[in-house]
């Protein structure tokens, strides 16, 4: 009896494990459907325990994973994870190499969802996800509705990706001060607030490097302010270590902080006439400044890019370096004629550089590869290219990154060094692409 019951058990046991075995057949689809190992395994698992790949996503801490290609040098597998609900329609990816999205896939009959993407190992980008639903209209018979829920955001960073060392906090070294001032403006017509940096031994019998930071409230941070896809960049902390390590002379920065209509503000000749015929006078005033306009840069990102080339196009006598970081040179001054994707008429700046007489300004900018196609790197590389074939000193870099500080907070440095480093003597020539 009892060898009847261990041969009972035994067959059931068996007919068990067929039910979930995979056939040559199967495996072969499953192979291309799921193209990881990791991804065929919790397929696997899957069909032993439904529960398998929801224990898998919460076990990760982003919702992505990187692995290495062995067979394609240089290169590494990201596969982003997501969790869909009842009525989930589709998942979608924004961000990295692939400009139009990547949409995911269903791991079997459970609700996690996933999608591969194959980047340069030295990538580093920010990314979104968007869950698109559609719900059943009770009552009604074939009316559905839809609807959009963003539903997380992360950041990629490549084991290669050249990330600066100068934006860690290191406590052995000293730090700068920042002091807060509210400034009447007339060209403003109100009341401008601005942050400035004091390097931490201030000496008045030194002539002192200045710089000019738009979308200040953004730079003016410390490097613990949040998740890497954040929009941050300790440029304090990034000050502390250049001037520590003698890479730049002592410097002050002037973070000028949005308020009221930043898209306007940041494509006005008014902004510009703040900046050098209101700021820079004032600052003069207060603490000891070089007299080389080359020593005085403006610097942003973005729109704050454009802000930064306009300022100094038009007030080149008092500001002699532009630091541009994925400036959008695509505007035209007419928000009608501005749609990046598929620009249709040629930037405002890149005609007035083009049409002007060149003027005493050196530059440097940077852009990242995944950065809206035509209308941040096509952009960029023809302003580099006429400012280049007018004679201008032009240092350019191009990463392989998206339009977010996660690029800018690890280049900022480099545009630094560049346009005020310690001994530079403002003739170096264009660069090549790195």
């Amino acid at each position: 009896m009892n060898k009847l019951l261990i041969f009972l058990s035994l067959l059931l046991f068996i007919q068990a494990t067929n039910v979930n075995a995979v056939t040559p057949a199967q495996e072969k689809i499953a192979r291309t459907e799921y193209p990881t190992n990791t991804l065929y395994k919790i397929w696997l698992d899957q069909q032993k325990d439904e529960s398998a790949a929801l224990q898998f996503y919460n076990t990760i801490p982003e919702k992505h994973i990187i692995e290495v290609n062995k067979d394609l040098a240089n290169t590494v597998t990201v596969t982003y994870f997501a969790k869909g609900s009842d009525n989930t329609d589709y998942i979608m990816l924004s961000g990295g190499p692939d400009f139009y999205g990547l949409r995911f896939k269903r791991i079997g009959s459970s609700q996690i969802y996933f999608c591969t993407q194959t980047i340069p190992s030295d990538a580093w980008f920010a990314y979104g996800v968007n869950e698109f639903k559609r719900t059943k209209v009770n009552g009604s018979i074939g009316l559905d509705k839809t609807s959009v829920e963003h539903i997380y955001d992360g950041a990629v960073i490549g084991p290669d990706a050249p990330l600066s060392e100068y934006i860690l906090n290191r406590k052995s070294i000293p730090k700068g001060s920042m002091r807060d001032f509210s400034f009447e403006s007339k060209f403003m017509d109100e009341k401008r607030d601005i942050k400035i940096y004091l390097p931490a031994v201030y000496n008045q019998n030194v002539a002192h490097n200045l710089v000019f930071q738009f979308d200040g409230q953004n730079y003016s941070t410390d490097p613990e302010n949040g998740p890497a896809w954040h929009g941050w960049t300790p440029l304090p902390t990034i000050l502390d270590n250049l001037i520590h390590e003698k890479e730049i002379g002592p410097t002050i920065v002037i973070f000028v902080l949005n308020q009221g209509n930043r898209s306007k503000d940041l494509i006005s000749e008014l902004m510009t006439n703040f900046i050098a015929l209101e700021l820079l006078p004032w600052i003069k005033e207060k603490y000891t400044i070089t007299t080389d306009p080359k020593r005085v840069v403006v610097s942003g990102p973005s729109r704050a890019g454009f802000a930064a080339m306009y300022t100094a196009y038009r007030h080149s006598n008092l500001i002699g370096s532009v630091l541009s970081q994925s400036g959008s040179f695509y505007y035209t001054l007419n928000e009608h004629k501005n749609w990046p994707i598929y620009p249709e008429f040629e930037g405002t700046l890149v005609s007035s550089y083009k049409q002007s007489p060149k003027k005493d300004i050196q530059f440097y900018m940077d852009v990242g590869l995944y950065d809206l196609g035509l209308a941040a790197v096509g952009t960029n590389r023809q302003l580099r290219d006429v400012l280049e074939l007018k004679g201008y000193q032009v240092e350019y870099y191009q990463y392989k990154g998206g339009h977010s500080h996660l690029g800018w907070r690890h280049t900022i440095a480099k545009g630094l060094k560049s346009l005020i480093g310690q001994g530079i003597t403002n003739t170096y020539g264009p660069s090549p692409v790195k």
